[in-house]
């Protein structure tokens, strides 16, 4: 019988781990590299897709549940929004520097005689900590995950994510579709259910969730969505009981008006999308060059969506080449909140070397998806 574990989803970070230093590591357990929600304490073959399964150790780390970046040792805050930091679960794994491609289960020596050093990286099905103050769910094709809010009397919002519980890009969140039922009754002869106030749900303009207006419900309010992820896909149910109105206890870190500002739609193709990501490159350097840092951050946080848009067609590039590219992402994502930070400080210094980890991260996933699969 097989056992179902939720991992977290995170950008995996590097940390030193000391080659001196005694530690208990967590155990050795077996996935299916096709259905990671599958784990199993011995080695074997995937009960779903009969693959062979392969080794894996799970490691607890405080993150927080928007920016996946993060990564702590203990409960705290999030230095970027401010957010409550999670409990989350990460793969464990060493590597060496020179040689990010590598991968090992146990940690080991480096060919040039140092420790190989430990990371932490992405799994799916994990992060099931909601990201706006709502109410969290898988949904049943064991893919998707939504979040619905409820952030005042008489409006719902319903945030979808992918299984790494990353946000769904712009033009997938549009071809989704659904409704709130807030009043239904049950046939006990025809057994079936039947909607007596019904609301539909649509995309919002920028494409960033799904919104529904409904009457005027105060908690604890109950209602239910009935959701398509895709025109020609099943519709699920979502039920719904807000006991409280949502918080987004981050969102207001950002300026109004701000959000939308730095929200980009994600091109379904992947030369559309290095082609952005250069253009943004390009409006930085032209911004730091003239001094005006406190522009900067918009074509940051543009290129880093751009940029973790792209982690997720990694499979598109050799297999040697992914573990590097993996890494410059990483970096991009990174440095591109640095160039935030310094440019509201006005830093040059700062800026410029940030600029310099973030424009040789732009060169090396360029030059990785240039000569990509076709």
């Amino acid at each position: 019988m097989r056992r179902v574990l939720f991992l977290s989803p995170i950008v995996f970070l590097v940390v030193q781990f000391a080659a001196t230093q005694t530690v208990t590591l967590p155990p050795v357990q077996w996935t299916c590299p096709m259905h990671p929600e599958v784990l199993e304490a011995q080695k074997g073959i995937c009960s779903i897709c009969k693959m062979d399964l392969v080794p894996i150790r799970l490691d607890p780390v405080w993150s927080c549940p928007v920016h996946s970046i993060v990564e702590e040792t203990r409960p705290g805050k999030c230095p970027i929004c401010r957010r409550d930091l999670a409990l989350v679960t990460m793969a464990l794994s060493w590597t060496c520097p020179d040689h990010p491609e590598t991968d090992h289960i146990n940690p080991g020596t480096c060919p040039d005689g140092t420790a190989m050093v430990a990371r932490h990286k992405p799994a799916a099905h994990g992060n099931h900590n909601p990201q706006h103050g709502g109410l969290f769910f898988m949904a049943p094709d064991n893919w998707h995950h939504l979040e619905g809010t409820y952030p005042e009397e008489g409006l719902f919002r319903l945030h979808l994510y992918d299984d790494f519980t990353r946000p769904l890009p712009a033009d997938r969140v549009k071809q989704a579709s659904g409704r709130i039922v807030t009043k239904e009754t049950y046939d006990s002869a025809a057994e079936t259910t039947r909607e007596i106030a019904a609301n539909p749900l649509t995309p919002t303009a920028d494409g960033l969730f799904l919104e529904a207006r409904i009457e005027r419900l105060p908690p604890p309010a109950e209602m239910v969505a009935k959701v398509k992820f895709k025109e020609e896909g099943p519709e699920y149910r979502f039920d719904f009981m807000f006991q409280e109105l949502s918080q987004d206890r981050g969102a207001a870190v950002l300026p109004a008006g701000v959000l939308s500002q730095l929200t980009i739609e994600i091109p379904d193709n992947t030369t559309e999308i290095m082609a952005l990501l250069s253009a943004r490159a390009r409006q930085i350097r032209e911004f730091i060059q003239k001094g005006n840092f406190g522009e900067v951050y918009v074509p940051a946080f543009q290129a880093k969506d751009l940029a973790l848009a792209l982690e997720l067609r990694l499979k598109e590039l050799p297999s040697d080449k992914r573990a590097g590219t993996n890494a410059a992402i990483e970096r991009l994502v990174r440095s591109a909140w640095q160039l935030d930070a310094y440019g509201d400080i006005g830093n040059r210094d700062l800026i410029e070397e940030a600029h310099a980890v973030f424009a040789r991260a732009v060169e090396e996933i360029e030059s990785a998806f240039s000569g990509r699969r076709r």
